[in-house]
């Protein structure tokens, strides 16, 4: 089977913000918002999507100077073919790739539009957190603790004005609420983030 043939085909990426269990999150959660939508969607475009559009950001397929969501584009089709994944449907998994990061604005399919919000969430609550904090220092976004708390501060914000479906933006305050708590709470543990 096809699923079969792309997990032996990837491996098992490890990475602390964009490994298989950011995958696995993004595949459930984008299911869970069509259903809360009752938006019919194909699920196994969805579930190569969320295998290959953050593969751009990982070695082999990193590039300098590229940004990850081109190279995803780049090496998804050839990846697709190679596991036998319909040709049809390809098309359907390259615009949930193309769309999915939250500066992008997706195309108006189904699951396009749960794929960004599905991604997007993940950057925010507890997990949204954990995931950034994993990459300090590793990271350009995340250079250092201040700036990532920063970027933490800033995507509070930012973040549930970029999702198109109603589900994402409820799910979102209840994040977001995740993310005032973490705030506050190193705030007070560094008088104000003077101690960081």
């Amino acid at each position: 089977m096809w699923k079969d043939d792309l997990h032996a085909f990837l491996g098992e990426f490890q990475h602390p913000a964009w490994g298989t269990g950011h995958s696995r999150r993004v595949y459930e959660l984008a299911l869970r918002l069509a259903a809360q939508e009752g938006m019919s969607v194909d699920p196994d475009c969805l579930y190569a999507a969320a295998h290959l559009h953050d593969l751009g950001a990982l070695e082999p397929y990193r590039e300098e100077g590229v940004d990850h969501t081109e190279r995803s584009l780049q090496a998804a089709p050839a990846i697709l073919a190679e596991v036998g994944f319909d040709p049809a449907r390809a098309e359907r998994v390259l615009g949930c790739i193309r769309g999915h990061m939250f500066y992008a604005e997706p195309e108006n399919w189904p699951e396009d539009l749960v794929f960004h919000d599905a991604d997007t969430l993940d950057f925010m609550g507890d997990i949204g957190v954990a995931r950034l904090l994993a990459i300090v220092g590793k990271d350009e976004w995340t250079p250092d603790l201040r700036s990532t708390i920063e970027l933490v501060r800033r995507f509070r914000l930012q973040l549930p004005d970029t999702l198109a479906t109603g589900a994402a933006r409820f799910i979102a305050k209840a994040r977001r609420t995740e993310m005032d708590a973490f705030l506050e709470g190193v705030s007070e543990a560094s008088d104000g983030l003077r101690f960081l």
